[in-house]
């Protein structure tokens, strides 16, 4: 027994020469010259209560999106009707059913309808409901616009394009013949023939057709249009605020947190997008790319500042090869495929309103590659997020005030990671505009289904970096003669006792701020 205690105090022995180096001390690598965090002078009852406040507001956002206006307006009309209206012989139902033409008219829109898509859905009549059946078909569309004095402005001229049709029992899948992604006349009348769809009602008899018209409700437009002037004012306020708090002192001397949350705020400043109400006003492709690069380059900063925090919190060595480079590489792959895909996906349905979106990305292998290598890049990132914060928790999570920041960082990760995830998940789940996944993946940089996923996704980002901003902000005063501190806590607490040392303690009071470097003059020196 007492050969093993003797072995036990020879190795503490030699540990304890090596404890200088691993503790984190005046020259450890961790230590940093920035300016000091309100973070550290914050109790944490103060903490807890800004959380709080956090998830107040967003369930107040929420539950307004919740009571807000549904974002699509539906209006159908079956071929039934319109033999009605226009009073067909019941003779010839049979075989018009399954060419035509049918004229649909659409009913009244405006600008603000901002999209008009067409789907048609075939009812059978089956008599064996299991059965089940694909059949490609052709679909002749022809478009007119119908002005103020009530003529047609043709817009496309007996276009026809093939569709695959899939039906089960007694309803067959809706396909999409029509999707105009601006509206520059109040009415649209659309002629429709069918090509191949007789052997079908050979077979299976079409009982009937139904013409539905999506777009986009005016009241979720107008929603949407205030919020994001009042985001904007909200951001452009915190901003203001918090780079007037960090104006006098030097770039170099601000740290590693403050840095990145002024560039996240000004591109949250574009993100929420004054130039939003021109995609209703012009028929450009200009407004809607802006959108786009506004918003995947805010995703994808915010993406990349997590990867920065988590690492660059263990190391003061932040080199542009080694540190940022293997990063920016991932984070500007994602970039590049999210902003190609959906400006691709935009453009082509702008210049073409009868474009197959599903066809193009299933003939297009280039798409195709796109969509694997972002899901593995996506699947990676997380993959190294989780590595460096492992890593991080593993190094710091007993030393006071960088336990603060990476606790609190990591539940603010947590919380708008999981909230964009659910938001996501269910607004692709409760719409159709697009049928490439990759695209139902994105509706906070393409479409959304709800108006309570457009209030989630908003304003949780903006909500995530204004307190980002609170946390992060200087706590200096202004008038200090003292410009920067030591962002290591272990230096003030060199002449500290145990008692002084609150976040790791059990006590109340606030945290006691790094002690100041003291500069001397030029008149003091020469005295």
């Amino acid at each position: 027994m007492s050969f093993i205690l003797r072995i036990k105090s020879q190795v503490n022995d030699i540990f304890s020469q090596f404890g200088k180096y691993i503790a984190p001390t005046y020259y450890h690598d961790r230590c940093e010259r920035s300016l000091q965090m309100y973070l550290y002078v914050m109790h944490k009852r103060e903490i807890l209560l800004s959380l709080l406040a956090l998830l107040s507001t967003y369930i107040l956002l929420l539950f307004i999106g919740f009571a807000g206006p549904n974002v699509h307006k539906i209006n159908k009309i079956t071929a039934t009707e319109i033999f009605s209206e226009s009073q067909i012989n019941s003779s010839y139902i049979s075989r018009l059913m399954s060419s035509g033409p049918f004229v649909v008219t659409t009913p009244s829109l405006n600008t603000y309808s901002q999209q008009l898509c067409l789907f048609l859905t075939f009812h059978l009549k089956n008599e064996e409901a299991s059965e089940a059946f694909h059949k490609e078909i052709a679909v002749n569309i022809r478009l007119d616009g119908i002005d103020e004095s009530n003529k047609n402005i043709s817009i496309i001229s007996d276009s026809s394009l093939t569709y695959q049709l899939y039906c089960g029992g007694r309803q067959c899948e809706p396909i999409q013949v029509l999707h105009l992604t601006y509206i520059a006349y109040k009415h649209y009348r659309v002629g429709i023939a069918f090509e191949r769809l007789d052997t079908v009602n050979n077979k299976y008899v079409i009982e009937d057709i139904t013409f539905t018209f999506r777009s986009i409700n005016t009241s979720f437009t107008t929603l949407s249009i205030w919020f994001r002037f009042f985001f904007l004012l909200i951001s452009f306020c915190v901003m203001f605020w918090f780079t007037h708090s960090l104006y006098r002192f030097p770039f170099v001397d601000w740290s590693l947190e403050q840095k990145w949350t002024a560039l996240l705020l000004a591109l949250l400043l574009v993100t929420d997008n004054p130039f939003y109400p021109m995609q209703f006003l012009f028929g450009s492709a200009l407004p809607r790319l802006m959108e786009i690069l506004f918003q995947s380059s805010l995703m994808c900063t915010l993406m990349m500042f997590w990867l920065s925090f988590f690492h660059g919190i263990r190391q003061n060595s932040r080199s542009f090869s080694r540190f940022y480079g293997p990063k920016l590489a991932l984070i500007a792959l994602l970039w590049l495929i999210m902003v190609y895909v959906m400006s691709d996906s935009v453009t082509n349905q702008l210049d073409n309103p009868i474009f197959d979106e599903t066809k193009h990305f299933q003939n297009s292998t280039f798409l195709q590659m796109a969509n694997i290598l972002f899901y593995l890049l996506l699947i990676l990132y997380f993959i190294y997020l989780t590595l460096l914060m492992m890593s991080a928790f593993t190094e710091l999570r007993s030393m006071p005030y960088f336990d603060i920041r990476l606790k609190l960082q990591t539940f603010l990760l947590i919380f708008v990671l999981t909230i964009s995830l659910l938001t996501i998940v269910l607004s692709s789940s409760s719409s159709a505009i697009s049928t490439i996944p990759f695209l139902q993946m994105l509706p906070f940089s393409y479409y959304y289904g709800s108006s309570a996923a457009f209030l989630s996704l908003f304003s949780i980002i903006n909500l995530y970096v204004c307190i980002c901003a609170y946390y992060y902000r200087p706590s200096l005063n202004q008038h200090s003669d003292c410009r920067v501190v030591r962002d290591n806590p272990t230096l003030s607490m060199i002449n500290d006792s145990d008692e002084d040392v609150i976040y790791g303690s059990d006590t109340e009071e606030p945290l006691q701020p790094p002690k100041l470097i003291e500069t001397k003059n030029d008149d003091e020196e020469s005295d």
